[in-house]
């Protein structure tokens, strides 16, 4: 039984098709993420490209033989830029896929009309789109969050297995004797066109599955992050505690605890409204993880109570970074309510200890040196006992 090449073509552009329309379900039209509306253009070009590929026979030359492989080009290209877009890659490919794509159109054009040559025609295309396909590997492999590295490392192995066999493809037109079709029957062609239906289908499931961690992310982000500041809820914070206690448990690593609360928070309601308080807590929460390292977390825990979470961190560690801390919103100008305002905060540090060792005991005590703080003056950092 011989496998009819042209079948497999059209198959493949009903592939291109449900993906076009399975992406368009899946994105947000009122605010698209980026980079998806290039999918959804890469997968429509790929689905038309194949289409008029598989139908070259019965439509004009120019259009059948130049027009389908120069969109296949196009679709591939559009799904790189989308990915670039998606993943936030610095390094923009859009020259070159504009420059694969008008080389593969008059190339094409030139081995039709000037030169005819069915095998370098074959040749030009299956040339250029290993290169775009490597290129969205890479991207996939260099840019993917670890949340999305399972899902970018199978469409990057995928997209590679793919170049490999158009290389082959082109390597061996560029070997053969002078072809009449580039649809005839042959091992390397049925490989090709299976390849193509299964490559799309895995990389639309890539790119969607990316899409929907993403998704969870920020739904995520919406459960454990306060609206106003941007700090972590309680929430958010119990899930940071679980790791932090973990670590102390296993390895024996300290973590300090910072307690902190705006002095006078209610007189600046009193005096300027609460949307000014909202501008200074804000502003707190800013000033604070603009003195934090990347493993430290910063929680709104009540009005205008907040908690650090320090790990790896030893109490004279800990209190230097609450000092810097202090004084850096002590000298903050705010402006709200057409005012500038000038406010303090008092906080108290307490460290783990053999004794104290999960965070209910550390922030007891890091509250008990805030209630310090407050007598003693306000605008000061005082250190507990766990």
């Amino acid at each position: 039984m011989t496998i009819d090449i042209v079948s497999v073509i059209l198959v493949i552009a009903l592939c291109g098709l449900y993906l076009c329309v399975a992406t368009g379900l899946a994105i947000d039209w009122r605010a698209p993420e980026p980079g998806t509306l290039w999918w959804i253009a890469g997968f429509m070009a790929l689905a038309t490209g194949f289409c008029v590929n598989g139908l070259q026979r019965i439509l004009p030359p120019l259009l059948g033989l130049t027009g389908g492989t120069t969109l296949i080009v196009a679709g591939a290209g559009a799904l790189l830029i989308g990915v670039q877009r998606f993943l936030g890659a610095p390094l923009r490919f859009d020259a070159w896929v504009a420059a694969a794509i008008a080389a593969n159109a008059s190339l094409s054009v030139v081995f039709l009309l000037v030169w005819p040559s069915v095998n370098l025609r074959i040749a030009i295309s299956n040339g250029i789109l290993p290169v775009i396909l490597a290129a969205l590997a890479w991207v996939m492999l260099r840019h993917a969050p670890p949340r999305m590295i399972a899902p970018a490392r199978l469409t990057a192995a995928v997209a590679l297995l793919m170049a490999a066999l158009l290389l082959v493809r082109a390597v061996l037109a560029l070997a053969s004797p002078p072809m009449e079709t580039a649809l005839n029957f042959s091992l390397i062609n049925v490989l090709v066109y299976f390849g193509a239906a299964m490559g799309q289908l895995a990389i639309g499931l890539g790119c969607y599955f990316m899409l929907m961690i993403r998704r969870t992310a920020a739904l995520e982000a919406l459960t454990t992050t306060d609206p106003l500041t941007g700090a972590l809820n309680r929430r958010g914070l119990d899930v940071a505690v679980m790791r932090v206690e973990h670590d102390f448990h296993r390895h024996a690593t300290q973590f300090a605890v910072i307690a902190m609360d705006l002095d006078h928070f209610k007189r600046v309601n009193d005096t300027h409204g609460h949307a000014a308080g909202d501008v200074v807590l804000r502003r707190l929460a800013a000033e604070c993880a603009g003195n934090l390292r990347g493993d430290s977390v910063i929680a709104r825990i009540g009005g205008e109570e907040f908690c650090i979470l320090l790990p790896n961190c030893v109490l004279d560690d800990a209190r230097t970074v609450a000092e810097r801390m202090r004084h850096s919103f002590e000298i903050a100008r705010i402006q709200a309510a057409g005012a500038g305002i000038f406010c303090t905060v008092s906080m108290g540090v307490a460290q783990s200890a053999p004794g104290a060792s999960d965070f209910a005991s550390v922030i007891r005590a890091a509250d008990a040196a805030l209630y310090r703080a407050k007598e003693r003056g306000r605008n000061r950092v005082e250190a507990g006992v766990a």
